[in-house]
């Protein structure tokens, strides 16, 4: 009980150091409140709840995180001398496509169609619009070279101390969220029984019964997503710095390591391939013969010298013939034939593997692209799908082109949103709220930077 009514007042306290900052005009303070609290966001949520028993608390902790990225938002459109609309604003195509997907988002929420509540309607808007919001507030934000450098010692910190608890989750054996009695949260406030052989959810685990970690992430596919974005700093360093190299590769190999924790085989190729890519981008040609030569060697000798049980389990994920692979290709089909019946949609909140989703109703959920087709039909998804490729394309360009932290924030968010194309299509991963909300907020940003040579 005393664990958590001091976690709640420093949370209290936190919360209004962070709304006084947004509340006289500087939008970076949001960036810092999802880079400190978010990644913590569902272990925060189930040490209160063991602790006090409180669901009411649970629901307050919610809506605080929704009351201060949109209470940016309203400083960012009303506020002091940051305002929208003191400015002359300049918008690109990525900004227009947006608001595009922001209106039919709305429109498909107000209007009586599908069978979802009109509850749930709302809570899923309420979370497509945190899109929107983070996105438009980048856009809005000055991030001086101080509090860039800040953002990064305190990014890495949050995934070497993310390393640590995964680490010390593998060698006791323990998930952090059964200590933690996520079952019993997952039950009280997502009326969801636990599943699987731990007794927490199927995530939790990969081919026979063996257990996969997300720290103290929410599970491990948001584990494995949020390394991606953790990845490009020292990958950053490493092509671009001679200074502290052997400090970077460390770094990498903690990254990599922590892929093993996780465990998600989407992530783990999405982080080749952005290595791949970053190498390309920097002309590394020589690095990236040697390190395409070692990649194909150790998957080489690991298949030689594994045991046959992971021999299997690879060829299974490669011909869809494991459990998770196979579900993930019958969520595809069936959200497909739904798109292909109903192409404009069957209703928001009727897709996916959000809270505000109900289960009984809800069809497909393995792919972010499908899941917005099924529910708000194809020409919503192609939006989608374009605001991504302009997002990657833009920041790589501004990457090419600015130097300093510019350079290094456009890296970040372009090669993290390349690196997530992958898990979004085997996963819901928008509600990965960490790295979802963290990128779109440095895409708007590097909207920003794009803006000012329009």
């Amino acid at each position: 009980m005393a664990i958590g009514v001091l976690l709640l007042f420093v949370y209290v306290i936190f919360l209004f150091f962070i709304i006084e900052k947004i509340y006289k005009g500087d939008a970076f303070f949001l960036l810092l409140y999802i880079i400190i609290f978010i990644p913590f966001y569902s272990v925060f949520q189930l040490i209160i709840l063991k602790t006090t028993q409180n669901v009411f608390l649970i629901e307050l902790i919610k809506y605080s995180k929704d009351f201060i990225i949109f209470s940016s938002f309203i400083v960012f459109v009303f506020g002091h001398e940051n305002s929208i609309l003191k400015k002359n604003f300049k918008t690109t195509l990525l900004d227009k496509l947006v608001i595009i997907f922001l209106v039919i988002s709305i429109i498909y929420a107000v209007i009586p169609f599908g069978e979802a509540s009109l509850f749930s309607k709302v809570v899923y808007l309420k979370n497509i619009l945190l899109i929107g919001v983070v996105y438009y507030v980048g856009k809005n934000t000055n991030i001086s070279i101080e509090k860039f450098n800040f953002l990064k010692k305190t990014l890495t910190g949050i995934f070497l101390f993310a390393f640590f608890v995964s680490t010390l989750e593998y060698l006791i054996g323990i998930h952090l969220h059964a200590i933690l009695d996520y079952a019993n949260y997952n039950l009280l406030i997502n009326d969801i029984d636990p599943t699987g052989n731990f007794g927490l959810s199927w995530t939790f685990e990969r081919g026979a019964d063996h257990p996969r970690f997300a720290s103290f992430f929410s599970n491990p596919l948001e584990y494995s997503a949020n390394l991606l974005l953790f990845l490009t700093i020292p990958l950053f360093h490493l092509i671009h710095t001679n200074k502290n190299k052997f400090s970077y590769l460390l770094l990498l190999l903690v990254v990599l390591v922590s892929f093993y924790y996780a465990y998600s085989r989407a992530s783990i190729i999405s982080g080749f391939f952005m290595i791949i890519l970053a190498l390309i981008l920097n002309k590394k040609f020589k690095i990236l013969f040697y390190f395409s030569l070692a990649l194909i060697l150790s998957v080489f000798v690991l298949y030689l010298s594994a045991s046959e049980e992971i021999v299997y389990f690879l060829i299974d994920t490669l011909t869809f013939t494991d459990s998770s692979s196979f579900s993930h290709l019958i969520e595809w089909i069936q959200a497909s034939i739904t798109i292909i019946d109903n192409p404009f949609g069957i209703g928001l909140a009727m897709s996916g593997n959000a809270s505000s989703v109900d289960q009984a109703i809800k069809i497909g959920g393995e792919n972010q692209f499908l899941i917005y087709g099924v529910q708000m039909g194809i020409i919503t998804m192609i939006i989608y799908i374009f605001m991504l490729f302009i997002a990657i394309k833009d920041s790589i360009y501004n990457y090419k082109i600015s130097k300093g932290p510019e350079k290094e924030l456009s890296f970040i968010a372009g090669l993290t949103k390349f690196g997530l194309l992958i898990p979004l299509f085997t996963a819901n991963a928008e509600i990965y709220l960490f790295t979802s909300l963290f990128s779109w907020f440095l895409v708007g940003h590097i909207q920003k930077l794009k803006s000012k040579n329009l």
